[in-house]
């Protein structure tokens, strides 16, 4: 099981995972991105992940066979599981509690070959509804505060495989620099009574300086 512990000096927790160093990887071998037979991501290969959690199949094909155009799986080494309680424990001035959470992968395309900058509008499009999709449902599990989604795309970005995906992980706590970020907002707030991000969003848009 993994564990999540507190530094009792800064207020951080960390997820302490053996499981993640179990992860295979397919850049040694594959320099260059192409077709790849073993990848467990590929159409065919649905045997070598765990059970789909959920599916976009625009032929109505059956769950954990080929037919799906976005595939949404548990993590196989996870950093945080979604079995078991929290346990919080305090050992003198140190804090622990298992690491139960939610660690999912989305693996947003059947094509080996595209990245995610290759998706078409509407590939794109489904994407996000699975991204909302799995945030509404873990939301609904009160041991769960904070959802982040990421993406990690090649091995010096730390993916151990090529084709594309996204991850989801889902914590029983809040990080420290999201909590000093929310404390932020509500001190501009309370200042301006206007929302920081708003700000930002139409500041940056004004200037059209660092705008892609």
């Amino acid at each position: 099981m993994p564990e999540l512990r507190k530094d009792p000096i800064i207020g951080r927790w960390v997820i302490i995972s053996t499981e993640r160093g179990k992860r295979p990887t397919d850049f040694s071998t594959l320099p260059d991105k192409k077709q790849n037979s073993t990848c467990p991501f590929c159409p065919g290969n649905e045997s070598a992940t765990p059970p789909e959690i959920l599916a976009f199949r625009p032929d109505k094909s059956e769950p954990n066979q080929p037919g799906w155009t976005l595939r949404v799986i548990s993590n196989k080494y996870p950093a945080l599981k979604v079995e078991g309680d929290l346990n919080r424990e305090g050992r003198g001035i140190f804090d622990k509690m298992n690491g139960v959470g939610a660690h999912e992968v989305i693996i947003e395309t059947p094509d080996h070959i595209k990245n995610m900058v290759d998706l078409t509008d509407r590939e794109m499009e489904d994407v996000l509804w699975a991204y909302r999709a799995r945030t509404l449902d873990l939301k609904k599990d009160p041991r769960f505060k904070y959802i982040l989604i990421f993406k990690n795309q090649g091995e010096a970005a730390g993916a151990s495989l090529e084709h594309s995906h996204s991850q989801l992980i889902a914590t029983p706590i809040v990080p420290k620099r999201v909590s000093e970020e929310l404390e932020g907002a509500h001190k501009y707030y309370d200042y301006k009574e206007r929302c920081i991000f708003c700000d930002i969003i139409r500041q940056e848009i004004s200037e059209n300086v660092r705008v892609i």
